[in-house]
Parts: structure tokens; sequence; C-alpha cells
């Protein structure tokens, strides 16, 4: 696409039948993307919070403030992986049903470019916007922990840092040794994967004692045991069983 060889802007709404104080805008406004670099800037516009209290707010788990700004660079790697999504824009308008997003590009010369598929490309913009608060420091990387039997039947805890930013996982095993994964679609599915299950947190551990449990750490402060406080997903008699080998499989290609 050529409008990659100038600067233009990405707009984006969420889907109209997210309600506030959940509903926003954002733009990002790139700058010299043909570089060697990625610089751009992000304003978030969140819509009608009007009649939401700061203890409403704070209790939801969102910020009083109704926009955020910020202008900087990501790392390199992002460039990359943008590029290869936006030259399959096509030249249009959006036209969003209620539970699809806004999505559009504005070149320079004011033409518009659309993704064919809004729903594919709202996980990527959610993933730059996350990588964004990384490196602004609004948010920190997701902390995961697993521990499961690996296929010599040895039991092994990895824990560490996935880095929207970096789009890798940073991990210290049983032994101590640091490793890193950027295998960054094996480590998306990995994670869908987890978030599926069922999160009993009145069950759940501060501190994993036991050596020989298939438990897993999502980023919240507790572990949680398969089959005890981890429940998976009603009618997917298979979960554990696909869970652990992706685990296997993820880890495995790093040894």
């Amino acid at each position: 696409m050529d409008f990659l060889n100038q600067d233009f802007k990405l707009f984006y709404e969420s889907p109209s039948d997210i309600p506030a104080p959940y509903h926003f805008e954002a733009l990002f406004d790139f700058k010299g993307f043909e570089n060697d670099s990625l610089a751009l800037a992000l304003h978030i516009q969140y819509l009608e919070r009007e009649d939401f209290s700061s203890e409403e707010l704070i209790l939801e788990g969102l910020s009083v403030e109704d926009k955020f700004e910020w202008s900087g660079e990501l790392p390199i790697i992002w460039k990359n992986r943008l590029a290869l999504s936006f030259s399959k824009y096509r030249s249009g308008s959006c036209d969003p049903k209620d539970a699809e997003p806004f999505i559009a590009i504005e070149a320079a010369n004011s033409s518009t470019y659309v993704p064919r598929f809004l729903d594919f490309e709202e996980n990527l913009i959610q993933e730059l916007m996350q990588a964004i608060f990384e490196v602004a420091g609004k948010e920190y990387p997701l902390f995961l922990g697993f521990q499961f039997k690996d296929v010599n039947d040895s039991w092994n805890k990895y824990q560490g840092e996935m880095s929207f930013a970096n789009l890798n996982f940073t991990y210290s095993d049983s032994n101590g040794t640091l490793a890193t994964i950027s295998d960054w679609d094996k480590l998306q599915d990995m994670v869908n994967t987890i978030f599926i299950a069922e999160f009993i947190t009145d069950k759940a551990l501060e501190d994993l004692k036991r050596s020989s449990a298939f438990a897993i750490f999502p980023g919240d402060g507790f572990w949680y045991i398969a089959g005890d406080s981890l429940r998976k997903p009603s009618g997917n008699t298979n979960y554990f069983d696909n869970l652990e080998m992706k685990l296997r499989d993820l880890f495995q290609q790093n040894l």
C-alpha cells in the first residue's frame, strides 16, 4: 500500500453494543512508517462516562481518567507485524454492525482503507494498545506460570513475563535457567486456551508447594490446580490433555 510510505492515521472505535464506561475511541498517528523505526502517537477517549463516579470506575478496575495520550517508539518487531496487516487493507469505508468495531486507515491524501476482517484486525489493535501501555509504563507485562509433566515424565515449573511490546515470553524454569520464546502465534494460542477455563479463586493458592501437580498461574496472584481450582470448560472433555500438549510443545521447542 502506498500510504505506508507517508504519515497516516488509524482510527478505531469499540463496537457500538459495548456500553459505557467501556466504550472508547482510539486514534493511532503513525509518523515516518517507512523509516527504520516505529514512531507513533496514541490518543484514547472513553465515551459517556459522565454518569459514573470515580468509585464505580475503580470498582470495575478502570482508570478514573477518561482519556489517555502517549507518543514514542515501539520495538521494531511491531513495524513488520503491522506492515503485513496494513498491506491487506482495501480501499473503501467502514460500515460495521453493532457487534463489530470501526476500523479505518486515513492516508495523507485523505483516502481511506479498511481491513477485510474486522474481528481479526481488532485482536491486533488490542494487542497494539497493550504494547503501548507497557512501553508507557501504564501496565506491566502479563506474568504467567505453568507447572506440568514434560514428555520425559518430569515435573517442571516455568514462570515469566509475556510482553506485548516485545512479542515474547521470557521465563525461568525449575532450575533457574532463563530463556525466551518468540513464537507469538503459539503464545497467543496457549493464552487463549488457558483463559477459556473456569478459575475458582476461593480454592486457588498463593504459593504452589506441590511439585507434582498440573497448575497454572494466570497473572492474578494465584496458582490454580487442574481439576480443583482450575476447571475445564463445559463440554470440553479433553481440555487438560490439550492444554498440557500445547505447553509441552511450546517449551520443548525451546530446550
